[in-house]
């Protein structure tokens, strides 16, 4: 009977965590990935390395695996494998599990699935977690989303109009707006594309410059459009805010459950009111070039639990294969 009492503990103690690599004098990646029997790109992109001929003594580099480290008696699967930065993962979990905290989030558990948003600054390497209720610990392998890189040039009459402080508040709105986490999940299946055609201009997570001058990564894609271009709902949802912001222009944002939202910035007109239900396929409103933006188009947002992801990954099936034991309301 003891040993029953004690078999979390033992399950915890038996994760082996992923493999680290610390570089020793004369090392090269390319020695050290066919040691450990992995290819090179993967070594590097684990690791966040662009370059793989600068690496540096001392340097602890994760060594990637197509297999969690967990141990198989948790029933823990978690999907794709591995994470990649700013994407969507899917968790199943075993019965008994509450919720998920990991990446400073605590993920609530539906269906025996947590949707869990990997932020796009999340360091490459093994991240912990924690399965909340037989608290077992263990440990994720993220490797680097391969994002480029963008200056955006903004005019001197551009640059003097950002005020931190509206920044700051029209961050708290839209945060808020999304609202908190809710289990019901309002439609399953690849959303469509806000846009009839679909050309990005600026892809998600490209880590960006303004005048030069850090500025973070891109947390939508930008799509391109004439003013006045039909923006479309993706999926159904509630809008939970229509109005005209300081930075993002006209604004229309939609509540999808499961603590996901979906943005859209600078339109031209909106047409939609909040409390009102849309279905996939709805009209939102129209392309625009209002709030601080160089030019007519429609930056599309997708937060999950508050974090921005991918929103090519929600028009993608597999993601939605993976979610299909969460109840879905018609």
């Amino acid at each position: 009977m003891r040993r029953l009492l004690f078999l979390p503990v033992l399950l915890a103690l038996a994760l082996a965590a992923a493999p680290v690599h610390v570089v020793r004098p004369g090392e090269t990646l390319y020695r050290i990935a066919r040691n450990y029997g992995v290819p090179l790109n993967e070594l590097a992109a684990a690791n966040g390395i662009v370059n793989v001929n600068l690496i540096r003594v001392g340097q602890k580099l994760v060594i990637p695996s197509t297999r969690p480290s967990w141990p198989a008696a948790w029933g823990l699967t978690v999907e794709p494998w591995p994470l990649e930065q700013g994407r969507m993962a899917v968790f199943s979990v075993p019965a008994g599990v509450g919720a998920l905290r990991v990446f400073n989030l605590k993920v609530p558990v539906t269906h025996g699935v947590a949707l869990v948003p990997v932020p796009a600054d999340a360091r490459p390497g093994a991240h912990p977690f924690v399965l909340v209720g037989p608290e077992l610990r263990g440990e994720l392998v993220v490797v680097s989303g391969g994002y480029g890189h963008e200056n955006i040039a903004l005019s001197e009459e551009k640059n003097a109009l950002l005020d931190r402080r509206k920044i700051r508040a029209e961050k708290k709105r839209l945060l808020a707006a999304c609202g908190p986490w809710t289990a019901e999940l309002l439609g399953l299946g690849p959303w469509r594309w806000p846009l009839d055609h679909v050309e990005e201009t600026s892809a998600f997570g490209t880590r960006r410059t303004y005048n030069g001058r850090p500025g973070g990564w891109h947390g939508g894609i930008d799509l391109r459009g004439k003013e006045g271009t039909p923006v479309y709902a993706p999926a159904a949802g509630v809008v939970a805010l229509s109005d005209k912001l300081y930075v993002r222009g006209n604004t229309v944002i939609l509540r999808h459950g499961l603590g996901i939202c979906s943005n859209y910035y600078h339109l031209s007109k909106r047409v939609v009111e909040e409390g009102q239900r849309v279905s996939k396929g709805d009209l939102l409103g129209y392309v625009g070039a209002t709030g601080l933006v160089t030019g007519p188009h429609l930056h599309w947002e997708v937060r999950v639990m508050g974090q921005t992801t991918d929103p090519a990954v929600f028009t993608r099936p597999q993601l939605w294969r993976r979610l299909t034991p969460v109840a879905a309301t018609p």
